[in-house]
């Protein structure tokens, strides 16, 4: 008990207490009810309500359904090039630039870009692949970059080729590297897949969909809206959470 209760955690604590104070006193004031800034009495009340509601799950799902589609894919597309690279050292110098782009851009740009090529149904999902693309990417080449020379050269002592050498060794020694850039990259994704629903405008299915209906179906009303995003942020401290025990499992590896 004595170690649990340390100061860092009482901080927290009072930095909780802290924002909802901060929550209520603005929404006071406001004086204008739910039109400008709901309390957080008004929102968790309305949260409780949209919790009951199959639309607001189907809405959850098809988000990191979204979220889901376009992570593969940039997973995929980072494990091929984070694998050269780390294996042709020169490539790390020639993608670099991919990655200041990518990672540089601004993501709006990226929503517009996507929204005339690919749709609006299809637009988020592309998105979400160029964002998650140069975190995973670089967690890659970094766990490849961070494999102790010792056990390259008793691969090349064994004689093994390149391909084996990379796909039995220095892939799985760069797991710790790469899971924690998955996880540093989804819960940013997932946010960046509710703005780009939310800009798109025509999806009508996901979070950033639902945010929309309620916005257009009392402009006055902010509540629902406000809901929506604590339930974004529970689902995003979820995934935080993960990458914390991640991160303090994985301790004595990175």
């Amino acid at each position: 008990m004595k170690k649990f209760i340390t100061n860092n955690n009482l901080l927290f604590f009072f930095g909780v207490l802290f924002v909802f104070a901060l929550w209520f006193i603005i929404s006071l004031s406001q004086g204008r009810g739910n039109l400008v800034f709901p309390s957080p009495i008004e929102t968790f009340g309305r949260f409780g309500e949209l919790l009951s509601l199959g639309s607001t799950w189907n809405a959850l799902d098809s988000s990191l359904l979204r979220t889901l589609e376009g992570f593969a894919f940039a997973f995929a597309f980072a494990l091929l090039l984070g694998s050269l690279a780390g294996e042709i050292k020169p490539l790390q110098h020639f993608f670099k630039p991919l990655i200041i782009v990518f990672k540089s851009a601004p993501t709006a740009a990226f929503v517009f870009l996507f929204l005339v090529i690919s749709g609006s149904s299809n637009a988020p999902i592309w998105v979400v692949s160029i964002l998650a693309f140069p975190i995973l990417y670089e967690s890659v080449v970094s766990g490849i970059n961070a494999i102790p020379r010792e056990i390259l050269w008793a691969s090349r002592v064994d004689q093994g080729t390149k391909i084996r050498t990379l796909m039995a060794i220095k892939i799985p020694l760069a797991a710790p590297y790469v899971a924690l850039g998955v996880l540093n990259s989804f819960a940013l994704s997932f946010k960046t897949e509710i703005m780009a629903e939310i800009i798109t405008g025509s999806t009508s299915l996901g979070l950033g969909g639902l945010i929309r209906n309620y916005r257009n179906l009392d402009p006055t009303d902010l509540s629902p809206i406000f809901a929506i995003t604590l339930l974004a942020i529970i689902a995003i401290l979820i995934l935080d959470g993960l990458h914390f025990l991640l991160r303090y499992l994985l301790r004595d590896r990175i």
